[in-house]
């Protein structure tokens, strides 16, 4: 496997962990209101429901931060790990240049004036050797 698809499948990965916090927690919180409409409330087990609740809510949190921060990082187009948009950029741009180079140099051979210019620069070199 590339780094590209290790990269990919541990972000799936932390995902799928996100979604699986979030299925928790929502159990966690019908319990909590289901708790809370007895009669009987017991303190301590709606305590540790909340505490359960509570740590899933801060775990989803952080994964899904990680996660936008890895797409920011992505979609803005800055180099990052697996990235190939800056060698891919700086290739396109070298091409552009080297194509407008390339266009100018024909543009130069061909153009009529330069080659009468250069006739002209051999017809003087020929006069000044006979001199």
């Amino acid at each position: 496997m590339t780094d590209f698809t290790n990269t990919t499948s541990h972000t799936l990965e932390q995902l799928r962990q996100a979604e699986n916090k979030l299925t928790t927690m929502l159990w966690h919180a019908g319990n909590i209101v289901q708790q809370l409409s007895s009669e009987q409330v017991p303190r301590e087990q709606i305590e540790s429901i909340a505490r359960s609740f509570s740590e899933n809510a801060q775990a989803v949190q952080l994964l899904l931060h990680t996660s936008v921060a890895n797409l920011e990082r992505i979609s803005s187009g800055l180099p990052h790990e697996d990235s190939c948009y800056g060698s891919w950029l700086d290739f396109n741009l070298a091409s552009m240049r080297t194509e407008t180079i390339r266009n100018k140099l024909y543009e130069l051979k061909n153009n009529s004036q330069l080659q009468r210019s250069r006739e002209r620069v051999k017809e003087l070199e020929g006069q000044l050797a006979q001199l």
